[in-house]
């Protein structure tokens, strides 16, 4: 079973409310949005750190902070060590902010739209992606298409713990969306229209457990403190 949170970071981008949001850490997300240097960048770090907090807090049955602990993957893949049954996967760009929870390994990216450069594209999309990308009749088609593959393909990496270390050229998105070559398949969400995000998990047979929605936690976190 997969469970998906969102929050509008730019909603903390208010100095009470996010210090506010700051009393709610643990010890190493806190440090983690300190060491961010733009009011933007913090206030998503920090919504990452509430995500997980309003998620655990519920799990526990407890509205008091919690203090997690972390451990790594070799690529730096986060896992939660006092919760071996639960997986996540957080991310965040432009003014979202986003987490996945499930019991299998999980990878989730959020992209907001923003201008590329033709090298990028070519250093994304596969021979076959790029061929479709090359037939799209309109920049908004094109721009849709490339989105949707760099947010799957970012997913995907985020599921097997190698990030930006993976060969984006050597995986390839179906048309259908569904499918990530090899082995995995992912479900595309969006958040607004010019936000895309997308959930990969590997291919186990049968139905992967993805929502139909993705749970909206904005007002809710900005409730604090507590969260309940």
């Amino acid at each position: 079973m997969i469970k998906i949170y969102m929050v509008r970071a730019d909603a903390f981008w208010q100095q009470d409310l996010f210090l506010q949001g700051c009393r709610q850490l643990d010890c190493e997300r806190l440090a983690k949005v300190n060491a961010c240097r733009s009011v933007e960048d913090k206030a998503r770090s920090l919504c990452c750190g509430l995500l997980l907090q309003y998620v655990l807090r519920r799990y526990e049955g407890t509205c008091e902070r919690l203090e997690i602990r972390y451990s790594y993957g070799k690529y730096g893949k986060p896992y939660l060590k006092d919760y071996p049954a639960l997986h996540i996967g957080l991310s965040h760009s432009g003014a979202f902010a986003v987490l996945a929870v499930s019991d299998e390994e999980v990878g989730i990216d959020v992209q907001m739209v923003r201008p590329l450069r033709d090298g990028v594209i070519r250093r994304t999309l596969s021979r076959t992606e790029y061929k479709r990308y090359e037939q799209m009749p309109t920049p908004q088609e094109k721009q849709d298409w490339f989105f949707r593959c760099w947010c799957a393909k970012e997913s995907y990496a985020k599921l097997t713990g190698k990030g930006l270390l993976g060969e984006f050229r050597a995986i390839t998105l179906t048309a259908g969306g569904r499918q990530i070559v090899p082995g995995a398949v992912c479900r595309e969400y969006r958040c607004g229209d010019a936000c895309y995000m997308n959930v990969c998990v590997w291919e186990m047979g049968g139905d992967p457990g993805f929502p139909e929605n993705v749970v909206d936690v904005t007002e809710r976190l900005c409730t604090l403190p507590g969260m309940c």
